[in-house]
């Protein structure tokens, strides 16, 4: 299964939510609650289109370990720099072995140099469940004799 898949299957599949890398970690926790996110992109703050980080949940609570006054600390000194992407075409297994190697729980998917999604690790599950049931219920219908036919 390719990630276009997952992408066009994702409700608010188009909708990416961000950050400036000026803003501080409470404006980040305050957009990861009214979206019920589990991460945002980060941008220049002189060019909202260019992406130069991101940042998870986990970072944020990492840091919060670390710092207790976590409100004025801003998201470019807790974000990733180092952003891995995927493309549409990618193979899910493929990305799976990439997101536990990195240990990320999100990706972000390039199409034609342009960010068109993110795909979280929740999502490729439900993805790939779906896609089992599907499976098992067409070789039960197979194997009980109903495929093809009309009785159900």
């Amino acid at each position: 299964m390719k990630l276009k898949k997952i992408l066009a299957e994702k409700p608010k599949s188009h909708v990416i939510y961000s950050i400036k890398a000026t803003d501080t970690l409470k404006d980040a926790v305050k957009k990861l609650v009214e979206h019920n996110v589990g991460c945002l992109l980060v941008t220049d703050p002189g060019n909202p289109d260019k992406y130069v980080g991101i940042i998870a949940q986990t970072d944020i609570i990492r840091k919060c370990a670390e710092d207790g006054n976590f409100y004025d600390i801003k998201a470019e000194d807790v974000m990733v720099k180092q952003l891995v992407v995927a493309t549409g075409e990618d193979e899910v297994e493929y990305i799976v072995k990439v997101m536990k190697r990195h240990k990320i729980h999100h990706i972000p998917v390039i199409e034609k140099g342009k960010l068109c999604g993110i795909i979280s690790i929740t999502d490729i599950i439900g993805s790939m469940h779906e896609e089992d049931e599907i499976k098992i219920r067409y070789l039960s219908d197979y194997m009980g004799g109903t495929y093809g036919s009309n009785v159900y």
